[in-house]
């Protein structure tokens, strides 16, 4: 008889408990391959965790029931789900946005690694561009990029039902899998006209899908493209372009801070090289705080990028918030003199927020 493999150990270092209004939702990484034997990111699931009888109760978790709905028995199962990371708690759905913001993602995860507190404060609409990708850290998955890019998307989908935030997803293919950038997609700020004129038919249609996703008014936060992706550059480079064409009007306009980039990098530098609208002005840094509640629903939505994204970064990132906003926690962005007023004025919701909640 085979010998059946031995579980994976699955430790999630969660500073909190499900609550009970919450809502699980599972993750997509979840295989059941016809045996008794539940695999999670390609490895088996301890049965006491995972029980193969509880399939049923993992495919309810879709993030539309509270916690406290399910009978005890379920609650105890769901709650080591929880803390084993097979599921996220998203907070109770808002019945709208607060603010209509528009986030511009170069990527899935993007969007919510810079900016999941504003996201988790006031929701909001991320809009992924080059969205189609295949690279992974995870071995199990480098040789099935299928799999991959569909799992990826599926993060992605969990990530902004956490956060209460809309998805859109143009399918633009990633510079990694792009055959321009084969040798190395990164480059440094001498080379931002060079990389739009390396791929000018795919600068027109980026520019030109966002010139539709802009429309009809709401701010527009755009990556400031902190370390030199090229997909980064290029997502910021359409917007001026916009902004150039008179498409999207620059006081709507913010740029924020790349993640995990801005750890290692220099976002103020990046920020003196941007000169944008008549009179070539660069834009200053704004504060945005956030609440402690706000700060955990970001570490739930920033969990599910389990094929990317290690651990350590997420948790890097939520201290450099810690930093950036003491003795409280923020995020940045970087405003222009014409959008001075009214990002000052979402920052100001922000604070006051972060104040009541706590």
């Amino acid at each position: 008889m085979p010998e059946r493999p031995s579980p994976a150990p699955l430790v999630r270092r969660t500073t909190h408990a499900l609550l009970a209004d919450d809502r699980p939702i599972r993750l997509p990484h979840t295989d059941f391959d016809g045996s008794e034997v539940v695999r999670f990111l390609g490895e088996p699931v301890d049965p006491a965790v995972f029980p193969s009888s509880a399939a049923e109760l993992w495919h309810a978790c879709d993030g539309t029931r509270p916690y406290r709905s399910w009978p005890p028995q379920e609650r105890e199962l769901i709650a080591g789900w929880h803390a084993a990371g097979l599921v996220v708690a998203a907070p109770p759905p808002r019945s709208q946005p607060s603010r209509a913001l528009t986030l511009l993602s170069p990527h899935p995860d993007d969007a919510q690694l810079a900016l999941g507190g504003l996201l988790a404060r006031f929701g909001g609409r991320v809009v992924d561009v080059f969205s189609h990708e295949t690279w992974t850290r995870r071995p199990h998955y480098r040789g099935r990029p299928s799999l991959a890019s569909r799992l990826l998307l599926e993060e992605e989908r969990v990530a902004c039902a956490v956060l209460g935030a809309e998805l859109t997803v143009l399918g633009h293919v990633d510079a990694a899998d792009r055959a321009a950038w084969r040798d190395g997609y990164f480059i440094g700020p001498q080379a931002v006209d060079a990389a739009r004129a390396t791929e000018p038919e795919l600068f027109e249609r980026v520019s030109a899908d966002l010139a539709a996703e802009v429309a009809g008014g709401g701010l527009v936060l755009v990556p400031l493209a902190v370390g030199g992706h090229v997909d980064h550059v290029l997502t910021r480079q359409a917007a001026l372009e916009l902004i150039a064409r008179k498409t999207l009007e620059p006081e709507r306009v913010a740029f924020y801070e790349d993640m995990p980039y801005s750890l290692f990098a220099d976002a103020t530098a990046e920020a003196g090289r941007l000169a944008v609208g008549p009179e070539q002005a660069a834009p200053v840094p704004v504060l945005l705080p956030a609440s402690e509640a706000a700060v955990r629903v970001k570490q739930e939505a920033l969990w599910p990028y389990r094929l990317q994204v290690l651990e350590a970064v997420s948790k890097r990132i939520v201290r450099h918030g810690g930093r950036l906003g003491a003795p409280g926690w923020a995020e940045r962005l970087w405003v222009l003199p014409e959008s001075a007023d009214i990002f000052g004025e979402l920052a100001s919701a922000a604070a006051e927020e972060a104040a009541t909640v706590g």
